[in-house]
């Protein structure tokens, strides 16, 4: 396993994440522009990090860096193509390949395949540009690794739930969560890539 590849993927990762959490803008772009070119050249000479080469956790920070390389369409369709064979080889995980192709299409103007992508429509929670054979969407779903949709869209839209939402940094699901009470921080799990956030109460 190659370790200093790794920890520098986790290092980055830990970043990215930093400046979301924080909601940061300037602080998300400065890290999408430092860690597109760098991922670039990663691809080139070691070609796609997988769990073999810097282990599961290192494998997902790279998935992340591809999830976030909205800037260069081509190089996130090529680490598209990488992660599929990834996936096949036992290197990578089918979630995370199922949210890097809707990611995908989406850029190049196509429908979704599972549905991962969501945005709101008239006070309804939609797949973002649509998505393709939606008679089949939970089939497809489910051979990723994926729940139904409907449960999915709970995580969203549930009329009972009147919590705020927290935006996974990890893979884009809004996850509900109960606001902090003075400055006892509250931990937000996402229940679909399992990134954890901790918030605290402003001053």
């Amino acid at each position: 396993m190659d370790e200093e590849l790794r920890a520098e993927l986790l290092r980055r990762m830990n970043r990215d994440q930093v400046a979301r959490r924080a909601c940061d803008l300037d602080g998300m772009l400065e890290a999408d522009g430092e860690n597109l070119p760098w991922l670039k050249r990663v691809v080139t000479e070691c070609g796609w990090p997988g769990k073999s080469m810097v282990g599961t956790d290192g494998a997902h920070a790279a998935w992340l860096l591809a999830q976030h390389a909205d800037a260069d369409p081509a190089f996130q369709r090529e680490c598209l193509n990488l992660l599929t064979a990834a996936v096949e080889a036992g290197e990578a995980t089918t979630r995370e390949l199922a949210y890097l192709t809707d990611r995908v299409l989406l850029k190049e103007g196509q429908p979704q395949v599972y549905g991962t992508q969501v945005t709101r429509e008239h006070g309804q929670v939609v797949p973002s540009g649509g998505v393709r054979d939606p008679d089949r969407l939970d089939e497809r779903r489910a051979a990723m690794g994926l729940e139904p949709f409907a449960e999915y869209l709970r995580l969203f839209d549930d009329p009972r739930d009147f919590r705020p939402r927290l935006k996974c940094p990890g893979c884009g699901a809004w996850v509900p969560f109960d606001e902090p009470e003075s400055s006892r921080p509250v931990t937000v799990t996402c229940p679909d890539c399992a990134h954890e956030a901790t918030l605290r109460r402003s001053p």
